[in-house]
């Protein structure tokens, strides 16, 4: 069951606020703020709407950190740690859910699933130390070190101005220690599906009896100039600087953009659920996982791997394609991932694939990367919720190659007992996971 969501995103700073802007239709996508991208190739995404995320930040929010947390937060800061955006967004969003669910020292036994960004290091780091040249740019590893703080304590730092600081489980560690946690935790690395795989290995973990209750989503930031202008030598984002930019399933598509955000559960069993009184929001009932095996970033064109996922998360859950009532599609807005996955969702679900309502939210928040997956999961829930299917913000023009049932702009109102959650990655890394209300 999850019982908690916390959310960090384009569209606010609360799961309360995510699913207010999701019912009015509402998007985010505009010009980048919190940095100079002037001269950058990439000039809008979808950006969380705070000019620096740090630990003053994290406690002027509504969520109340204990002291203890403080410390811990302003060691962090000290550190260095909230020069990386997507590590703040990913404390607010978990200190949200930890709170939604009820948590306290019980719970403290929790295990960690994490995805946390493409990077090991921070792209702002990097970014710092690009020098321009004849050849576009290159590593300065003699560049200057930045000046310290007043007061910060200076480590050593052999390559200039370049700090090695962040490992990939580094947003996993953070939150093991401001939340006390004793669980093994997990960080996975498995590109825009990454958000979606770690929701997966916290169902699995309990199903198998590893862990009775799991912190589980993703984090991500690649609004920065070496995030950008890195995705941008990749053809992956439009190339059109409004907020429009992105436009999935729509026949004049061009690109995606880029988001950043998080979004974290606390996912138990039934039973501790119950027996601690524990409001469910959802029941993960099923997931399925594939590989296609195809391309380092297009998918496979026919959709078979990504096909398979679904198949595999009906399945276990024992719905049928005509009992779904909702999917949320990875619905990048770029030429080939749409088709792609419409072909994969009417070959997973036959004649129902056509006629189950789909949308997108990555119109309205950008492309969250790892923690996609886990943003659109939350997502997810507003139907059980409030009784929305959301909309696909900026669709506009139905393009016959993507012959899916799309929910255009405007939110549905539905009540519905099924929802499917699709996330798909660089590398061929597919995941499936399907909800159940509560209580169907």
């Amino acid at each position: 069951m999850i019982t908690g969501v916390g959310v960090v995103c384009a569209l606010g700073l609360s799961s309360a606020d995510f699913f207010a802007a999701l019912q009015r239709g509402a998007s985010n996508i505009g010009p980048i703020k919190h940095l100079d991208a002037s001269s950058l190739p990439v000039q809008v995404a979808g950006e969380v709407p705070l000019l620096s995320i740090d630990a003053n930040t994290l406690l002027q929010r509504d969520f109340a950190f204990s002291t203890s947390q403080q410390d811990l937060l302003w060691h962090a800061q000290d550190r260095g740690v909230f020069r990386d955006r997507k590590i703040g967004c990913l404390l607010l969003a978990a200190q949200e859910a930890w709170q939604m669910a009820r948590c306290g020292a019980a719970e403290q036994a929790a295990s960690l699933s994490i995805a946390l960004g493409l990077e090991e290091a921070f792209l702002e780091d990097f970014a710092a130390a690009m020098q321009p040249d004849s050849d576009g740019g290159r590593i300065d590893f003699l560049s200057p070190r930045p000046p310290a703080e007043a007061g910060a304590q200076v480590y050593p730092q052999p390559y200039g101005g370049i700090r090695f600081r962040s490992t990939v489980d580094l947003g996993a560690r953070v939150l093991a220690q401001l939340f006390a946690l004793r669980g093994v935790h997990a960080a996975q690395a498995s590109a825009c599906a990454g958000g979606g795989l770690a929701i997966a290995h916290a169902a699995a973990q309990i199903e198998h009896g590893a862990a009775e209750i799991v912190m589980c989503g993703g984090a991500d930031s690649m609004v920065n100039a070496l995030g950008l202008a890195g995705m941008a030598r990749l053809g992956a984002p439009s190339p059109r600087h409004t907020s429009d930019a992105c436009r999935p399933f729509d026949r004049r598509r061009d690109g995606l953009v880029i988001g950043e955000g998080a979004a974290v559960f606390i996912v138990e069993s039934a039973d501790r659920a119950s027996a601690r009184g524990a409001r469910p929001l959802a029941h993960i009932a099923g997931w399925g996982r594939s590989q296609d095996g195809y391309h380092a970033t297009a998918p496979r064109p026919d959709g078979s791997a990504a096909a398979r996922a679904m198949q595999q998360a009906l399945r276990k859950a024992a719905v049928s394609p005509a009992q779904l009532g909702y999917i949320n599609a990875h619905g990048t807005g770029t030429p080939l991932n749409d088709v792609a996955e419409s072909e994969a969702i009417r070959a997973a679900l036959g004649r129902a694939g056509e006629l189950v309502p789909v949308s997108s939210i990555k119109g309205a928040v950008g492309h969250l990367m790892a923690a996609a997956g886990a943003l659109e999961l939350a997502a997810c829930l507003l139907p059980f919720e409030r009784a929305i299917l959301p909309g696909t913000a900026h669709h506009q023009q139905r393009d016959p190659a993507c012959a899916i049932n799309v929910i255009a702009e405007t939110p549905q109102a539905a009540k519905v007992d099924t929802v499917l959650s699709n996330s798909f990655g660089f590398g061929g890394q597919n995941v499936s996971i399907l909800l159940r209300r509560a209580d169907a």
